[in-house]
């Protein structure tokens, strides 16, 4: 008779021949982050080697995020593709677990405080990045660098002293490591230290968005600039709303038997939360890369040439064919255009009318006409002036 790894709840009975899947949240929730991930790495790295050419302190720490962030997306889709996590603990035959299925379980927990830690580091230094220049915003954020990564390298000590393997190294013994009332007890030493990191987790997120909360009014930016700045501030609030639920999940995975099917959703949880940190710091690169592509860089080698005149509105004055600026092709003094009477200026499209801006004139005036210019031809009037150089031709001497 096959016995289960844990005893079935009062009115639930194991079944061993085919029992429920429960791990298709964790493949759905995987199989679109995970290439979120990957595609906004490629931006930032090449944001960093073709636009700034210069990589920081800053971009390492990230990359050490990254790779170990993509490694705890990847590790419990592993997990619930084996035989026993991602169904009940109850479904389960204690003869069909493996060592590598206990061994991969214990360092899911194991890794997930240098996880923590690390994605509250690049989050800390993307705000030193911005706001480095506050000093109570720099100081705040080094504090939480240093408390956190206290608590957070604490976690994977105590996974290894109550859940360990117990004398041996055999399959026995890590069942047995888990069986320990240490280990899975929701009174034991690795339920209180993991309840507490989860709330440590979702305290540091909120606590980040706090330091952050003052500064962002603060931002001398266009418009548009603005909205990337409260989009990547709207994404560190998903962030702490993912952590909350990861300690609503983690609390109720300790108060049931079920230690194999309640840790399902910890990892969708989990990745989601590790997915939204890792694309924060890439957003700006998304911008720098995206206006690279766009925007011109105009410096002291480039090509300068006039727009595209066919391009304007057809209400614009005439013109002619594209060509050069007149500076360029005219060389000669004696080929100002001014050369002769404006009544000679019929047609739009010659060099006097092309070398003035296309200006919309009113075809009524806005204000009546005050005294002074009420009469055009009289003496004082600055309409009759003549301008002998401007508008008529310099007599012969």
């Amino acid at each position: 008779m096959e016995i289960p790894l844990r005893l079935p709840p009062t009115g639930v009975s194991s079944n061993f021949v085919k029992p429920a899947f429960l791990g298709l949240p964790v493949l759905i929730v995987a199989g679109i982050c995970l290439p979120l991930v990957l595609l906004f790495a490629a931006i930032h790295i090449y944001a960093k080697v073709k636009v700034s050419k210069r990589w920081r302190l800053f971009d390492y720490v990230y990359m050490l995020a990254w790779a170990l962030g993509v490694a705890m997306i990847t590790l419990p889709v592993t997990l619930v593709f084996s035989s026993v996590h991602g169904y009940h603990a109850w479904d389960i035959p204690r003869s069909t677990v493996s060592k590598s299925s206990v061994m991969s379980l214990l360092a899911f927990w194991v890794a997930l405080g240098p996880l923590f830690w690390l994605l509250k580091i690049i989050l800390s230094f993307f705000i030193l990045t911005y706001f480095g220049s506050v000093r109570w915003a720099k100081n705040c954020a080094w504090v939480g660098i240093i408390a956190t990564g206290l608590v957070f390298s604490a976690y994977p000590i105590v996974v290894t002293m109550t859940c360990g393997p117990r004398a041996g190294s055999d399959v026995e013994s890590y069942i047995d490591g888990l069986d320990h009332v240490q280990c899975t007890s929701s009174s034991g030493a690795n339920a209180i230290s993991s309840d507490v990191t989860s709330i440590l987790n979702a305290a540091s997120n909120l606590y980040l968005l706090l330091i952050v909360y003052p500064l962002v009014p603060t931002l001398t930016l266009t418009r548009n600039e603005m909205r990337g700045v409260y989009g990547i501030y709207s994404t560190g609030a998903f962030v702490f709303i993912c952590s909350l639920l990861g300690v609503y999940f983690r609390i109720r995975s300790w108060l049931s038997v079920d230690i194999t099917g309640n840790q399902v959703p910890v990892y969708a949880i989990v990745i989601v939360e590790t997915t939204l940190t890792l694309i924060i710091p890439c957003i700006p690169s998304l911008w720098s890369v995206y206006r690279f592509l766009t925007v011109p860089d105009i410096d002291d080698t480039t090509t300068l040439a006039t727009p595209n005149m066919k391009l304007l509105s057809s209400v614009g004055s005439p013109v002619g064919d594209q060509r050069s600026t007149w500076r360029k092709t005219h060389m000669d003094i004696e080929e100002i255009p001014y050369k002769r009477t404006s009544s000679q200026y019929t047609n739009p499209q010659d060099l006097r009318m092309k070398a003035l801006p296309v200006t919309p004139l009113p075809f009524a005036p806005t204000v009546p006409p005050s005294p002074k210019t009420a009469s055009p031809l009289s003496p004082s009037s600055s309409r009759s002036m003549s301008l002998p150089i401007m508008f008529h031709e310099i007599p012969n001497r």
